[in-house]
């Protein structure tokens, strides 16, 4: 793994005031560069690849708004100008604490019911939150996408929900990365959910059905195992969940992975292997129906 750049140590030190003499690489993901400090107490500095310094300033924001009432959201730490986020080479740099956990075991139902009910109470903040203001859906482009993998069934149902139901959805921000290895547990409990670069506002249902995938497919994540699923989405009511589980979710499933599919081809990052089980999944989940 990469040596953290020693410009980028200083750089961290004059800025939050955090000492180190070293630094860990982490497996930060295929998004970013992660490297652990050996300060006291130990924290997480993240180089981020594909977005831009505001994109990250407001991810930090809403952040910092979960984390006043969901314990297990991690706040950033703050530069001496009173921001998170700052530019460094070029690239946007946010500095965490350490959260000393393992990545949640999706095999394990009482942790896959811990991940669903800290959704269901994100979901809920979401639509308290009064800090944030309302935000703006991205004007997003997913011509490539159906391209790739050409749906015209999906497409047309996509374009309906879009113009007729989804102003009907619940509307928040979202983690919109909330899946395993970002849910850090310790002694079989969630201690933190971390990376929040892809930060974003919208339809809450949309996260919802790309988490149930994400906790109810199968090992090798070609196909969805309907009793995870459902699993996933009692225990997420049962706390509070504000959306209301609806047969939108298979198809908003199959666009966010038509999405992610084309998205790391284009940066040249796919694992050819998640590459292959991620179009599997695209074509099965189409024969797919959840009996809510």
């Amino acid at each position: 793994m990469q040596a953290i750049p020693e410009g980028l140590l200083s750089a961290v030190a004059d800025r939050y005031g955090v000492v180190a003499g070293s630094a860990e690489a982490l497996g930060g993901g295929s998004a970013s560069k992660v490297w652990r400090l050996d300060s006291v107490p130990p924290v997480v500095v993240r180089v981020s690849q594909y977005y831009q310094l505001k994109d990250l300033q407001r991810s930090c924001r809403v952040a910092d708004e979960f984390s006043r009432t969901i314990p297990e959201a991690i706040r950033p730490l703050v530069g001496t100008d009173g921001e998170p986020a700052f530019l460094w080479d070029g690239q946007p740099v946010t500095v965490w604490p350490f959260v000393d956990g393992l990545p949640l075991d999706r095999q394990d139902l009482t942790q896959l019911r811990q991940a669903a009910r800290l959704l269901g109470r994100l979901h809920k903040a979401a639509l308290e939150c009064s800090g944030l203001g309302d935000g703006q859906a991205p004007d997003r482009d997913d011509s490539e996408a159906a391209r790739l993998l050409p749906d015209a069934e999906l497409d047309e149902w996509l374009r309906s929900w879009h113009d007729n139901q989804a102003a009907e959805e619940q509307i928040g921000w979202m983690h919109r990365d909330f899946f395993p290895g970002n849910i850090l547990c310790r002694q079989g409990e969630i201690v933190g959910l971390v990376d929040w670069d892809e930060v974003e506002w919208g339809p809450l249902i949309a996260e919802l059905a790309i988490a149930v995938w994400q906790f109810g497919k199968s090992p090798p994540g070609d196909t969805l195992l309907l009793d995870r699923a459902l699993e996933f989405l009692t225990a997420y009511r049962q706390a509070g969940g504000p959306v209301q589980p609806s047969n939108s979710l298979i198809p908003l499933m199959r666009e966010r992975l038509r999405r992610d599919i084309a998205f790391w081809r284009r940066v040249k990052a796919a694992d050819p292997v998640e590459d292959e089980a991620k179009v599997s999944a695209f074509v099965s989940l189409r024969r797919v129906l959840l009996s809510l």
